[in-house]
């Protein structure tokens, strides 16, 4: 039997269908530091959902020591070449290595599928079996190592009213603002560190769950250096840590990609409170079998 994956917010299959998993975005400088970093609606403040901004001003954030947190973004795009579950970690051995020795494959494209993460909805090349009965305990993604972002953040002005950053084409921020429009940016990921890193984690996501990853080349062999870099291997514990089972009984499996509060990285000036930088961030994928 054959079987499509649909790939969106929420993924719903129609026959034993798999798979649509959450990528893993980008990992700026502040997660490389802080990897289990704050969710925005913990530190911020109260969120009005009337106006969409959270209750600190900038001076409060600063004076309460808040430089990163991990808020929603507006666009998360990404090509896909390739996804699956597994019953063991595919990321071995030391040096690390992608080795699908224990994992199936729930869709492969040689010219990659682009989605958008942030609410689209993509269909994906067609598996061609019905995944084996077994237990899964990690999924994959294979993505090409650019991502195309965009967002903003709203606070209290502390006047009664709001301040609005919006993303530039660099990934920085404009100024605070009554109202403005983000811009779509563009990350390259080709180092998790300043001098040449392909690895990383195991580390915790914002919102729970363990993700690791390999930067690659085309062939998902790890790369020896940054200008080697073309695929992003992402590597997360299923259902933070409850495994997924497929057997006789299941028809179906849903896949929720969580894009809200975890997506989107957000950087403080130390200094003023005012937001400074804007880039991506891990996300997980939450299965539900049917």
């Amino acid at each position: 039997m054959s079987f499509k994956s649909l790939f969106k917010t929420i993924i719903k299959t129609s026959s034993l269908s798999l798979i649509g998993i959450s990528s893993l975005s980008n990992f700026s400088t502040s997660l490389k530091a802080e990897e289990t970093p704050s969710l925005c609606k913990d530190v911020l403040g109260t969120l009005n959902t009337s106006t969409g901004a959270y209750s600190k001003t900038a001076a409060q954030i600063q004076a309460a020591g808040v430089t990163f947190c991990a808020g929603t973004p507006d666009r998360f795009e990404l090509d896909i070449y390739e996804m699956g579950l597994c019953t063991s970690n595919p990321i071995v051995g030391s040096p690390k290595a992608f080795s699908k020795a224990n994992c199936i494959e729930s869709m492969t494209s040689s010219t990659a599928t682009t989605a958008d993460l942030a609410g689209t909805t993509v269909d994906l090349p067609s598996a061609s079996s019905r995944p084996a009965n077994n237990t899964y305990s990690y999924a994959y993604i294979v993505i090409k190592n650019t991502f195309g972002l965009k967002g903003s953040l709203k606070i209290n002005d502390g006047s009664g009213g709001v301040h609005q950053y919006c993303s530039t084409s660099t990934g920085g921020s404009t100024n605070a603002a009554a109202s403005c429009t983000p811009v779509n940016h563009t990350e390259t990921l080709s180092s998790f560190d300043d001098t040449f890193s392909p690895d990383f984690g195991p580390a915790e996501m914002p919102s729970g769950g363990e993700v690791s990853a390999i930067l690659t080349d085309s062939s998902l062999v790890r790369a020896g250096s940054e200008g080697a870099v073309e695929r992003l291997v992402a590597v997360f514990a299923t259902n933070a840590g409850s495994p997924v089972v497929i057997n006789d009984s299941v028809s179906g499996l849903e896949v929720e990609l969580q894009v809200t509060d975890g997506g989107y990285g957000i950087e403080f000036s130390s200094s003023t409170g005012h937001v400074i930088d804007f880039g991506s961030m891990p996300f997980k994928p939450i299965f539900t079998t049917f």
